[in-house]
Order: C-alpha cells, then structure tokens, then sequence
C-alpha cells in the first residue's frame, strides 16, 4: 500500500545502501567479511569445528551458570568484612548501582553487536575485538584489544596462583605435606639445612635453584604456602593438569564446568549460612551505617563485576531461542542474591576481627563444622578453577576473529602463556598488586565505559536509522508472531515490491526486521528515558567511577 510504501521510505530517509556500507566498513581492515557462525560450525558434535569456535548450543541454564561465575569472583570472601566495616546500607547501594551498570552495559554491548551487518538474528561471528576494529578508529582499536587481552590475562594470573596455592594447601590439610621444585629461593645459602617449615630433599648451595623441597605447614607470612619462593609446586602441576585440556576446549563445551561451579559455589555459600545461624548471629555486628570502613569499599563490590566484556563469545554460542535480556538479569541477580547473602550472614556471624576474609575466619575456628571447613577449599578451587578455561577460551576467540594471529599461535598465548607468568607471581604477596592496580586503571573501561561507547558508536553510524521500531522482542512475549510483521519495501527503480527474493545484506533488508533487542522496556523509553540519553549518561558517569577507582587505589597504597 501506498501507507506502508511512504511510511518505509520515511524509514529509510536519505541513507543509502552505499552508506550503509560504508559505515560497517572496517576502519583499518576494509572489506573484510565477519565470518558466519554457520560457516565454522560443521565437524563437531557440539556444533563447533576445527578453526577454535564453537556453535550456538549453549541453553540457559548454561548462560546463566556462565555469566554468574564471571561475576561471583573470589572477592566474595571479602564482602561480609565489608557490610562490617562500612555499615549494610552503604554497600548494599553500591551493589545494587554496580549491578545496574554492568547489566546495562552489557545489554548495550549486546544491542551495538546486533547493530553489525547482517547480524540482527546473531548469526555472526562477533567477538569483542572484532566489533571494536570494525568501528573504532584504529588507535583506539587496539587500545581496546590490548586492554582486552591484558585484563583477561592478569585474571587467568590471578585465577591459576590462587588456585594452585589453594590445592597446595588443601593437599597439606589432607596428607599433611606438599612439595615443590624451588626456582628461586631468597633463603640465605644452605648446606644442609633445616628452614623454619621447610625440609631439604637435596642439598645445594647458592640461591637453593633447583632443590625439591617439601613443607608440612602453609608459610603464615605470605599468600604462598612456599612463602618468597618461586616454586612449581605440586599444587600447581594437579591444577595444570586437569585444566589446560578445558582451554582447548571451545565455550559450549565448557558448560558443564560452569553449570558444576555454581552449583559447588552456591553450596558453600548455604553451608556457611547454616553455620553462621548455628553459631548465633548478633544484630550489632550490622550496623545500618558506620563512622569508617569506607575506604575500600568501591574496589571490593565494583571488581566483581567483570563479565561484560566476556558477553559478546556467550552471544556468539548462545541457542536462538534463549533470552539475551532474561540471561543476563537473571545472572546478575543471583550472582547479587549469593553477594548479599554471603555478606550479611557472614557479618553478623563472624568476629569482627576476623570478618575480613571468611576463609581464614573458618579455617583457623574450630568451633566450625568440618563441612564448613572443607568447603574453604572447595570455594576458591570451584570459583577459580571453573574461571580459568573461560578466559583462555575468550583470549583466543578475540585474537581469532580479529585476525591477529591464527588458531595455533593464539592457544599458545591464551592457554600455555599465563601458566608460564603464573610461576613469577606464585611467591610472596606480588599478586595483589597485579590485579589491584590492573583493576583500578582498566575495569571500568573495558566493563562499562567501552560497551556503552561501543553503542552510542554504533549508534551514530546506522544504529539512529535501525532503531525506529517501537516493538520490543525482548520483553514482549508475542515475539515469535512479530517477527512476522516485515515492513513493505519498494525497489526505487521499478517500484516492485521486494518480498520473499532473495536480497544483498543491504540497509533495506535490515529494515524490515524489527529490532529484536532492547535495553529498555518499552514504558520506559516511551515515558521516562531513551536509551541513547541513558547511554550518553552511564558513558559520562562510568568516567567519574572509573576515577573514583582510581583514586581510591592511590589512596590504599599511599
């Protein structure tokens, strides 16, 4: 009809198809083609094949389990200290703002992802990084990769020493002795020696390089079990072992892993809850505010909110028929949910001098259950060692689908590298300066404030001209009949209507989907906000937050 002829033109004012194209060109890697989800996915049982990608297999329980495990980092064990120190009503504002952002900015990412051409079903292979080259300039291109890859890497760091510090540990609390081959030793040089906890298998002199050695106490004055030495402890080999082979792995055949880890992680939570309860919680313990305590506050709840970056791989290897809106809420609740429980039982059932971790306030009380006791070794070890494969399987992804390098080289730097830099951050207390500082200057960047920019970009280039559609797939369950509903579109030369022929990946064929993702409802972009307003203002407010971090670290430091 005429009505549905001007009103698709009106639609589609002056872009033309020829401008369409080039704004979805890459800025430095013109007329490169993202590669079909479908076009790599034969070959495998899961759907993925033999270039490093998966295929879209992964369900909800599966997107779920992922997201929440990005989320619930092992910075949980510090929040009943904080709900403490600062009072409930001040981190409970924070967790709820951090959780607003990081869904919203994830939701944003999602929605500039659909914005790719020819990707409004995510049907394509759209990574992270590969979103960034094809609409960043390329300086900030490959800032936003290098942080990608540096911040997923210094979390792998992390994840292994903490893991494999952890397993040392519980094989010292299980057969009372671990070893370790010492690289490096700051130990006075020894003939034969005994070494406060320490007990020499051979004997050498020097710096002590080279020397087995096995210990039947964790060291007290370091994270290390080894203390300042660097080791390749026993520890370290069990972890490698049973987690290198899931790095190879692709994203969906992860999945029992991640569904495995919440379910270990969640358990322990509710174990100590129980014991909390046992023991008897005191109200006093949980003030609604405190007159200090607020200092580190900010680091210890926004931290762990790092799974943004991670959505685009979960996107790419979701099913079709699971919900990008109802995922990502629904993990960033409970993750939130297990925050809050955790740090309310746990600060009116500990000891105010021991609230500050809850694994060394249980292990080192015995009035706790052995359950309880066992499940501060199963906590990290679930936690961490669940998150390990995910990030290296996410590094190779990005170096993949950005052409950085191929399938053999990018394992070798997402699986085997960060086990090689784990063993320089093994000894001492050096870690916690790696991931502290790595956080304060990179988080808020590549969590919040480069998703959102990634779509108000995306929104300048085509997505002003895509986003007409008042009908909201993502919230309205007569989805499924709206799809149906395509615009009328005329071909100007001949005025024939251009329904059911096959057509290019144009600007027109992109208008007659309706769009399928929305961050907002649709009440709320109609009456209260749009949500290129609310991107412009989370993009600004990220800013501030992202200074706020920043500053409270100089502030810890100095």
């Amino acid at each position: 009809s005429n009505c549905s002829t001007g009103a698709a033109a009106a639609k589609m004012g002056d872009y033309s198809d020829d401008e369409y194209d080039r704004d979805m060109r890459s800025p430095g890697r013109e007329g490169d083609r993202v590669p079909l989800i479908s076009e790599k996915s034969e070959g495998s049982s899961s759907g993925g094949g033999g270039d490093g990608f998966g295929g879209k297999s992964i369900g909800f329980l599966g997107s779920m389990c992922l997201l929440c495990n990005n989320i619930c980092s092992s910075g949980m064990v510090q929040i009943p200290g904080t709900f403490q120190g600062a009072g409930w009503l001040f981190p409970t504002t924070v967790f709820l703002l951090c959780s607003v952002l990081s869904c919203l900015a994830a939701l944003y990412l999602c929605k500039a992802v659909s914005w790719m051409k020819g990707n409004r079903d995510f049907s394509q292979r759209v990574e992270f990084s590969g979103l960034a080259s094809s609409i960043f300039p390329r300086w900030l291109y490959l800032f936003t990769v290098g942080v990608l890859i540096f911040s997923f890497t210094a979390n792998n760091i992390s994840a292994i020493v903490v893991s494999a510090q952890v397993m040392d540990a519980t094989i010292v609390a299980v057969t009372h002795k671990t070893c370790a081959m010492y690289i490096l030793d700051d130990t006075p040089d020894v003939t034969s020696t005994i070494l406060s906890n320490h007990t020499n298998i051979t004997v050498t002199t020097g710096d002590g390089s080279g020397v087995f050695r096995c210990i039947t106490e964790v060291a007290s004055s370091s994270d290390s079990p080894f203390g300042d030495a660097y080791v390749i402890s026993i520890g370290y080999l069990v972890v490698m072992a049973v987690v290198i082979p899931l790095g190879y792995l692709n994203l969906d055949e992860n999945m029992w892993v991640q569904v495995g880890g919440v379910f270990l992680l969640s358990a322990c939570v509710f174990v100590w809850v129980f014991q909390f309860m046992d023991l008897g919680l005191e109200a006093s313990r949980l003030p609604a505010a405190a007159t200090a305590g607020y200092d580190l506050v900010l680091s210890n709840i926004l931290f762990n909110y790092g799974y943004v970056a991670t959505v685009p791989s979960w996107l790419n290897e979701k099913g079709h028929d699971v919900s990008i809106v109802k995922s990502n809420v629904v993990a960033v609740i409970a993750a939130t949910g297990l925050y809050f429980i955790l740090g309310i039982f746990g600060a009116m059932g500990l000891d105010p001098a021991s609230a500050s971790d809850v694994l060394s306030a249980i292990d080192s009380d015995s009035r706790f259950w052995t359950i309880s006791q066992v499940c501060t070794y199963v906590f990290p070890i679930a936690n961490l060692m669940s998150s390990i494969p995910v990030f290296s399987i996410l590094i190779r992804y990005n170096l993949l689908n950005s052409g950085i390098c191929k399938k053999h080289t990018a394992n070798i730097f997402a699986v085997l590298l960060p086990w090689v830099l784990a063993l320089f951050f093994y000894a001492g207390n050096q870690l916690n300066l790696l991931m502290n500082w790595s956080s304060a200057i990179f988080f808020v960047f590549l969590n919040m404030t480069i998703p959102v920019y990634m779509y108000i970009t995306q929104y300048r280039l085509v997505g002003r001209h895509l986003d007409g559609s008042s009908w909201d797939a993502s919230w309205d369950p007569r989805a499924s009949q709206s799809l149906q509903q395509i615009a009328t579109v005329y071909d100007d030369d001949d005025d024939e209507q251009l329904l059911g022929g096959e057509m290019s990946p144009t600007l027109s064929d992109e208008l007659m989907i309706p769009d399928k993702l929305h961050v907002l409802p649709l009440w709320v972009r109609k009456n209260v906000v749009s949500e290129i307003t609310l991107a412009y203002f989370i993009f600004i407010f990220t800013l501030l937050l992202a200074a706020a971090a920043f500053a409270e670290q100089i502030q810890t430091t100095t």
